[in-house]
């Protein structure tokens, strides 16, 4: 079970490249992003250890079935369908901002629509699946992608094209104080521990979490090259020029690997595969939270039935709200929402472990019908 967890902590921090994080973070790089980075690392850090030591005590249960011991049930049904609202939207951004690269990069004359269309109908079948399924499908993704992307990762730190000066110029404003929206923005790569509000569920009764120091150093490593390796390739003042960072960077390598020559060709096929994985793990959580909130629960470690018919509703009303978002709302529009929801999702979340950590030491559990 240790290493689903750090699936999930692996796959969120690695999804950072593709959105907006890379991109907020350098328009703060004068004006304390690192501050903020070293503080979101510590911060974030902190919660997803605090988040598993609270689950650790109710192995084989969600996040549901712990506020349903603790809470009324109506007040239970509220929270269940703001937590499915949150993990609805980090989904759908992440899968409208995918299409808008495909469009930009690869076909500009396909309508980002068609491409996010059939995105959305092969979400809605992987995500409608158990919750076991939607773990084995996560571990062999990762287990895919990892290697070529670490490889891409290391390509690009060693690129003779990177300026090393242009590193340390911003390296000299570490004195600058944190503020909120690269630190909200930061925290997100350490965010990957929250998916277990709902896979905790798979835990056996003897889990207990090893090499709990993967989290800040895996997160942070993620972090430094997220941020210095753009302004290597671009410099201090023209970084900020690219909304999509690290696919403009991507296609500043070259490869000479048989007809594999622009890596940016390499680097979006990757990222479709972790938007697709990432979209199906946020999908499959909210239809959980949303069925949590009807009487009936089904096994999570089931695979063995039909997929019930109220998976593909739920997934099929998530299908019809990401592409009208993506009807309703431009490209800059989304980045202005993805800033907003990134500060929000960040007070959410820890806000979600204090009431957790208070709630379980303060209050007695409700008796057991």
């Amino acid at each position: 079970m240790n290493r689903y967890f750090y699936y999930n902590v692996f796959l969120v921090s690695l999804l950072n490249l593709l959105i907006f994080v890379p991109h907020i973070l350098v328009l703060y790089r004068y004006d304390g992003a690192i501050t903020s980075m070293v503080l979101a690392a510590a911060v974030g850090s902190t919660v997803a250890i605090v988040f598993t030591n609270i689950l650790r005590k109710f192995p084989g249960q969600g996040l549901p079935e712990i506020l349903d011991q603790f809470l009324p049930r109506p007040f239970t049904i509220a929270l269940l369908i703001f937590m499915a609202v949150m993990w609805l939207i980090a989904s759908s951004i992440a899968l409208v901002s995918y299409a808008v690269l495909i469009n930009r990069f690869f076909n500009p004359d396909t309508s980002p629509f068609v491409v996010l269309l059939f995105m959305v109908l092969v979400c809605v079948y992987t995500a409608s699946r158990s919750s076991l399924t939607v773990m084995f499908v996560i571990e062999m993704g990762l287990i895919i992608n990892m290697p070529l992307l670490a490889f891409l990762l290391i390509k690009a730190v060693r690129s003779n094209a990177i300026d090393w000066d242009a590193i340390r110029t911003i390296a000299n404003y570490w004195r600058e104080s944190p503020k909120l929206r690269p630190f909200a923005a930061a925290t997100f790569v350490f965010t990957g521990y929250i998916n277990m509000a709902i896979y905790n569920r798979l835990a056996p009764a003897n889990f207990r979490l090893r090499h709990r120091w993967m989290i800040p150093a895996f997160g942070t490593l993620i972090l430094l090259i997220t941020f210095f390796v753009p302004i290597g390739f671009h410099g201090t003042e023209t970084v900020d020029d690219y909304l999509y960072l690290w696919s403009v960077t991507s296609d500043s390598m070259l490869m000479s690997y048989g007809f594999i020559e622009r890596v940016i060709f390499f680097f979006l096929l990757l990222y479709l595969n972790l938007t697709l994985i990432y979209t199906t793990s946020g999908w499959h959580q909210a239809m959980e939270f949303v069925k949590s909130c009807m009487p009936k629960k089904r096994d999570p470690k089931s695979g063995k039935h039909n997929t019930p018919l109220i998976n593909w509703i739920v997934t099929g009303v998530f299908a019809i709200i990401t592409l009208s978002y993506s009807e309703l709302f431009d490209e800059k529009e989304n980045f202005y929402i993805s800033i907003y929801w990134l500060i929000f999702r960040m007070f959410i979340e820890v806000g979600t472990v204090i009431f957790l950590f208070i709630l379980i030491r303060t209050k007695r559990r409700k008796p057991s019908v």
